[in-house]
């Protein structure tokens, strides 16, 4: 990651959750917060004229395969999020493509569809680090973080408060050095 990255994004989130009305102890509903950005959300099923096959493709054959995804075409954008993927899992995916987004990041890789749509995917390694950090930030804020832990919640109670993944909260614990700080007092 890019030096001084990761002190923009936790500074970024903030910003941008409070232009959201969220404090950094609330949590966030990543959908609501998508469409009040102007983005589009689906789920598989919600892809207009999608194949039948397709659908089953990711669904029930592939569901395992994926997280999400993103496409541009037409003048807007839509995240496309697994549906069955647990709600955890999507609020940070969901996230995570929003990151991209808001960082103007460029693929390695495009692709079209069979029906002309623009595809993107394959983002260099430092791109998708940093697109895990500004999620993480997002959901889950440095600030809040210290001020829930500083209250004796663990990082399950945190997960839970956030809707985020126990992997996730303790992830973002231990990288903010938040244990180590609360350690000290």
């Amino acid at each position: 990651m890019r030096r001084g990255f990761k002190t923009q994004a936790e500074k970024l989130a903030l910003q941008r959750r409070s232009a959201f009305g969220l404090a950094p102890t609330d949590r966030l509903d990543p959908v609501s917060f998508l469409r009040s950005e102007g983005l589009v959300v689906w789920r598989p099923n919600d892809i207009p004229g999608l194949d039948p096959d397709h659908l089953h493709q990711l669904t029930v054959i592939g569901k395992d395969e994926w997280d999400g995804m993103t496409i541009k075409e037409y003048g807007f954008t839509a995240i496309i999020i697994n549906s069955s993927d647990a709600r955890t899992r999507q609020a940070n995916t969901l996230m995570h493509e929003w990151a991209h987004i808001e960082l103007r990041h460029k693929p390695s890789r495009a692709d079209r569809s069979d029906g002309g749509i623009l595809l993107l995917s394959d983002y260099p390694a430092e791109l998708e680090e940093e697109a895990d950090w500004l999620s993480g930030c997002m959901l889950a804020p440095r600030d809040g973080l210290l001020t829930h832990c500083g209250r004796g919640l663990s990082a399950t109670q945190v997960a839970a408060h956030y809707g985020i993944s126990p992997q996730l909260a303790n992830w973002r614990i231990r990288m903010t050095g938040i244990q180590r700080q609360l350690g000290r007092r």
